[in-house]
């Protein structure tokens, strides 16, 4: 079978991920490799996901108020747009990473990994780590201290166009999935740590 990047293909066997083959005792801290793996995995999906909810319907709110005002009004939102980003790329990135190691620990659990992956990998540890600790403070002082606002119209055409589109609030934090994305995103900073 073929060889890809030093990886022998035809070591992979689905009963790999059977519960006797991946909590085998012989590695060195392998059951709790695939608890955190899966744990920070599945939490920082769950914060992209909000998150990626979040700015959809701001993007959304901004667009339909902005085109029922004819261009006239803008509403600005750029902060929580900004923090839904950062959280979206370094929940990709803890995805990544430690997707990639799960599946080498899975089908190569033998495998001796040359100094300079090993080198990488703890660079990359370090560095997203750190990206995600500021997605965490960036969502967190955005979602509770923050709201969008509009300009371009007087207060009583603000507030009707906030009681046709009510949903999302302007207040970031009367918006329970953003309060959600937050709470997921700490969770999944501490499983990554």
């Amino acid at each position: 079978m073929a060889v890809i990047w030093g990886f022998n293909l035809s070591e992979m066997r689905w009963n790999a991920f059977s519960h006797r083959n991946m909590f085998d005792r012989r590695w060195h801290l392998r059951k709790e490799r695939f608890i955190l793996y899966q744990v920070a995995m599945l939490v920082a999906l769950v914060a992209e996901c909000v998150a990626t909810y979040s700015l959809s319907k701001y993007e959304n709110h901004q667009t339909h108020i902005e085109n029922m005002s004819n261009r006239t009004a803008a509403v600005h939102n750029n902060d929580l747009i900004d923090a839904a980003i950062v959280t979206i790329v370094f929940c990709v990135m803890v995805a990544t990473i430690f997707g990639a190691d799960f599946f080498f620990l899975v089908f190569w659990p033998r495998r001796r990994y040359p100094g300079w992956y090993n080198t990488i990998k703890k660079l990359l540890a370090v560095i997203i780590t750190l990206g995600m600790a500021v997605a965490a403070l960036v969502s967190t002082i955005v979602v509770a201290t923050r709201s969008a606002y509009i300009t371009g119209v007087d207060d009583a055409t603000t507030r009707s166009y906030t009681d046709v589109y009510f949903r999302p609030p302007l207040t970031y934090r009367h918006f329970w999935q953003n309060i959600l994305w937050v709470v997921m995103l700490w969770l999944a900073f501490i499983a990554t740590v």
